[in-house]
């Protein structure tokens, strides 16, 4: 705010006594203690105690009693932020009134009583609604702001004309630019200057009403939420969450009072008889990034996110900086290092998320995440009639596999192969797996690019003298296999195996391997190499795939099994790519094993033998089969639980979780005298969040409402109402509408309806240069006029499918990848992911619905300042770069959207009649005669390239303009 604001009204007035403890010391608190307090004493200078600040520092005294002019401490807050010199060097400047205030002090012989305590910060004190000022009929937010206005001298602009109204109204309810229709409905002349109060009064309860009203405001809420598609971290694999936000969009679309869309999101689970919706409710804070990379240790990675649930809880609910806690007393804000850990205690009692893949593994760890099934009736029906005819297929399919199988039986005819039941099953890479009636074993799910495998076998007492490996096609394997890497290739490449047995005595005997033979092995991958030293070599296929392989390894000695005994076998298979064997089955050999290995039929030319018809005709049916139902698999969503028994929560020295100190109980600041009932969990939280007198939640919430409207909050550091953020510019205003929002049932439609009903809303954006007004209030601090900004990154490109006709408005469900450049997605470790654009419709969806990988979000919204969400964002800043602009020019999405909309334009019969058009969709008003003539000039000179180019060219001058991607 300009420093002359209020001086030059307040100066003509006579002074007033200023109470130190109440307007002097908090200011001196806020901008000054940083530097110049008990603990730091920057150029000798303290300001915490009187005779120390008195006194001054190594440059004398900068507080002169009675003469403000002679007072250092008074020039250096009153210099512009572009001086050197200015104070306070960090965080934000004085207003003009506590400059005033400060100056009056001064003048007044700076007196500071000898005993004085700073009074209770104003945002810790329960907001009462304040009396109104004398409205004379005005609307309650007008009367508060015109009051301000009046007291400074300064004017409210003019009602804004009718088409920016509605335009401004449609982008901030629905996020969306109006349509035609919607014109025709509510402005059918756009040359109208002002609308009835009914027709204003029906169009914002119509949009308030759209399913379009959630999606909005749900993009809003899920960057509170830090909601994303993948875990973050290096490792970054995708997860599915999004059944959470469509819970969002539903919870906002139907006006859900927002202390009941608190309590399901904090702590939905543990309410009785909790429902489905109110579980998944609970994914706002399994929203948070988990940490899977190798070498990670579980609980540091569980600690690090129920941290995050305390900063975020603290910055949602509470605008305050709790995080500055974790590690000592907070230096500004009345949060101890105690307050901090009784709150983490509330959220330390869920189930991990990340654990050891093989607990004898230091370092290996993988996502188990807390998956909640979300049901849909007419699926589950088709997904059990397809189970069963799977079911019958694989029966039928395993008997032709039997019959098409090698023999194994030696020459005598008697059975010299043992399939071995398998007992355990680990996989270094978390590879799920599972045993199937064959005693194999199918490994499913995400492919790793590398893995070792070890399995336990129990053991019959006999003789054996080898073992025999078989790797198996199966329907659900790519390209059936063997291999899990890709469809067309499914190769593996086993670099080394080993064989162990233990006996009841619990002594391990390694088994060493004199020859090895196989069905086929690929050139330079021969199956010898299983059983020498060098790691270097293994057993491969190639080119030999979509087939069933076997190797047998003899024994150098035979080995003699007694009862009891245990078999465990190693594979690794570390060539990367996913080259891993899909499904395994392990036998043992008795007698010679040469002489009773399977038969093999003779490779022709190096192809693939010739697979039994039946088995292939089977094998096809029952993939196709498989891949019908995993399409009907039912989609999971990330959700909390709660454990049985709570965990134990101590302070953490240095907030460090490998040092903790005294243990602590789930408990709330004691700064605030709201009282906590109820067991020590989520649930308690939750309620306590939002009792009536919590003197946080509702004035930090509808302060945050404000900011999605003007640009800025009443209270401009929105994520901190603590001591070093900004004092209200309009306290009573914020303190109405936080009560009035809590009696009327904390209606979000309800508050913002009050809002944009204002006189206040409704003003004109012109900045009117030169002015009084601009000249004392730049920023706009004291509302003179109303919202002009740049719109959000998701709401760009919305708004530029609305007006090309291309935008979709199907909700919910996966998230669309619309085209974004190649190779964004490649990284190191983890899960590969081929990044497919969405077809059809999916991908000319709304950005709420944009897949969000935190290590490579959607660039061009990045572009426009949209965040990955590795935390939470209480507020987007918004720059302005030469990327936005190229991205508008040249990302495939807004081409397309270029391209649909001159096409829409080239419907219309004549050149004039298009340009108009082109501005009532893009612009929602109509072309004044100097931009017609523009535009003409612009569709001439690119005529002569083709009527639909000069078009194109027109669409896009159109979209680029400044006036569309803002909200005016």
């Amino acid at each position: 705010m300009n420093r002359l604001l209020l001086s030059f009204c307040l100066l003509a007035s006579p002074a007033l006594a200023l109470d130190f403890a109440q307007e002097v010391l908090p200011v001196l608190q806020r901008a000054c203690f940083e530097c110049h307090g008990g603990e730091v004493a920057k150029a000798g200078l303290r300001l915490h105690e009187k005779a120390v600040a008195l006194k001054g520092g190594e440059h004398g005294a900068v507080i002169v009693p009675g003469q403000p002019e002679a007072s250092e401490l008074l020039r250096r807050v009153s210099l512009p932020r572009s001086d050197k010199q200015a104070m306070p060097r960090r965080g934000n400047a004085l207003t003009a009134m506590e400059i005033q205030g400060l100056r009056e002090w001064i003048a007044a012989g700076a007196v500071w009583p000898e005993t004085v305590s700073a009074a209770r910060h104003w945002a810790y004190v329960p907001p009462v609604k304040p009396k109104l000022p004398d409205t004379q009929g005005q609307h309650p937010v007008d009367a508060w702001v015109g009051e301000k206005l009046k007291q400074v001298g300064l004017t409210p602009s003019a009602v804004a004309p009718a088409h920016t109204l509605v335009r401004r109204l449609f982008q901030d309810l629905t996020g969306l630019p109006p349509a035609e229709e919607d014109l025709a409905r509510f402005l059918p002349d756009l040359r109208l200057q002002n609308l009835s109060e009914d027709t204003y009064e029906k169009l914002v309860d119509h949009l308030l009403a759209s399913p379009e009203f959630g999606v909005k405001w749900a993009r809003h809420w899920l960057d509170l939420a830090r909601y994303a598609d993948s875990h973050g971290f290096q490792r970054d694999d995708l997860r599915e969450v999004w059944g959470y936000r469509d819970w969002v969009v539903e919870a906002l679309n139907k006006d859900m009072p927002f202390d009941q869309f608190t309590i399901e999101q904090i702590a939905g689970d543990l309410l009785p008889n909790a429902t489905p919706a109110q579980i998944i409710a609970t994914g706002f804070h399994r929203c948070t990034p988990t940490n899977v990379e190798a070498g990670t240790e579980p609980e540091e990675s569980r600690i690090n996110q129920v941290i995050d649930r305390v900063n975020t809880t603290g910055a949602v609910w509470m605008g305050s900086t709790l995080e500055c806690a974790q590690c000592h007393h907070h230096k500004y804000d009345p949060f101890s290092q105690k307050d901090y850990y009784q709150l983490l205690a509330y959220f330390n009692n869920t189930e991990k998320e990340a654990e050891r893949t093989n607990p004898k593994t230091p370092g290996s760890i993988r996502f188990d995440g807390v998956p909640y099934a979300m049901s849909d009736a007419g699926q589950d029906e088709a997904r059990e009639a397809l189970t069963q005819r799977l079911k019958s297929v694989q029966a039928r399919l395993a008997k032709a596999e039997a019959v098409a199988s090698p023999s194994v039986q030696n020459a005598a005819g008697k059975p010299s192969v043992r399939v071995l039941k398998p007992a355990e099953v680990d996989s270094a890479s978390g590879s799920e797996a599972e045993v199937q009636g064959d005693q194999s074993v199918l490994f499913i799910g995400a492919v790793p690019d590398v893995d070792t495998y070890t399995l336990t076998y129990d053991l019959s007492p006999g003789s054996v003298t080898g073992f025999l490996l078989e790797a198996l096609t199966d329907s659900s394997l790519p390209g059936d296999g063997p291999g899990r890497g890709d469809a067309t290739r499914p190769n593996f490449v086993l670099q080394h195996l080993e064989v162990s047995v233990q006996d009841t005595a619990g002594k391990v005997l390694p088994l060493s391997f004199k020859q090895a033979f196989a069905s086929f092995s690929q050139s330079r991958f021969d199956v010898g190499g299983l059983i020498d030293q060098d790691p270097k070599t293994g057993w491969a296929i190639n080119p030999q795939f979509h087939q069933a392989h076997w190797a047998a390894l003899a024994l150098k000695e035979p080995l003699v099994i007694t009862a009891g005994m245990k078999l465990k076998l190693k594979l690794v298979q570390e060539f990367g790519a996913g080259r891993m064997i899909g499904r395994l089955r392990f036998s043992a050999m008795a007698g010679e094993v040469e002489a009773s290995l399977p038969a093999v039929s003779a490779p022709l030319a190096g192809k693939a033998r010739p697979k039994n018809p039946a088995v292939v005709a089977l094998t096809r049916e029952a993939k196709a089969l498989q891949k019908e139902l995993e399409g009907l698999k039912p989609a999971t969503t990330e959700v909390m639980r709660e454990m049985p028994q709570p965990r134990m929560t101590a302070v953490f020295k240095r907030g460090v979780y490998t040092d903790p100190a005294e243990p602590v109980k789930a408990a709330t600041p004691s700064i605030f005298d709201l009282q906590v009932k109820g067991p020590p969990n989520r649930l308690t939280l939750a309620r306590w969040l939002v009792a009536r007198n919590n003197p946080l939640t509702a004035r930090v919430t509808v302060n945050r409402l404000w900011a999605e409207i003007f640009g800025q909050g009443l209270v401009t550091t929105v994520e901190d109402f603590g001591i070093k953020g900004a004092p209200p510019s309009h306290p009573e205003l914020l303190d109405w509408l936080a009560v009035e929002f809590m009696d009327q049932g904390w209606s979000l439609k309800k508050i913002l309806k009050q809002i944009v009903m204002s006189r206040t809303y409704r003003q004109s954006s012109a900045f009117q240069a030169g002015s009084r007004n601009a000249e004392t209030d730049a920023a706009n601090v004291l509302l003179w006029r109303g919202p002009r900004f740049r719109l959000d990154a998701e709401a760009i490109r919305d708004n530029a499918l609305a007006v090309s006709g291309l935008l979709s408005l199907k909700k919910g469900g996966a998230p669309i990848r619309p085209p974004q450049p190649d190779g964004l997605w490649a990284k190191v470790g983890g899960q590969q992911y081929k990044y497919e654009v969405s077809r059809g419709e999916m991908r000319y969806r709304r950005g709420l619905y944009v897949v969000l990988k935190r290590g490579a979000p959607y660039p061009s919204f990045i572009n426009f300042d949209a965040s990955a969400r590795m935390a939470c964002v209480v507020r987007r800043g918004r720059s302005n770069t030469p990327l936005q602009a190229l991205t508008l020019l040249n990302d495939p999405v807004f081409v397309e959207a270029t391209q649909a909309l001159a096409a829409r334009l080239q419907k219309v019969p004549d050149v004039l009649s298009r340009l108009r058009l082109g501005f009532r969709l893009v612009l929602a008003r109509e072309a004044a005669p100097e931009e017609l003539e523009v535009m003409r000039q612009l569709y001439e000179a690119q005529v002569s390239q083709g009527e639909t180019k000069a078009l194109e060219a027109v669409a896009s001058a159109l979209m680029n303009l400044d006036e569309a991607i803002t909200k005016g």
